[in-house]
């Protein structure tokens, strides 16, 4: 998951999907913790291209005065 929750029960869920996927050996990660996962093993930092993309578009839709 990319985003952290902003809710506590969200947040809970979270933090207990994690906690079973430890149990049974596999890996969870969320929020900054999967943009970084991404990072560490492609080398490509997936997160800022898609930041960039997001401001370029963001830019386009507004009005020129």
């Amino acid at each position: 998951m990319f985003y952290y929750p902003n809710r506590t029960q969200a947040i809970r869920i979270q933090e207990t999907l994690k906690t079973v996927y430890a149990g049974v050996g596999g890996e969870y990660y969320f929020g900054d913790g999967a943009w970084k996962i991404i990072k560490d093993k492609t080398q490509v930092d997936l997160l800022s291209i898609l930041e960039k993309i997001a401001n370029h578009k963001t830019k386009n839709l507004l009005p020129k005065l």
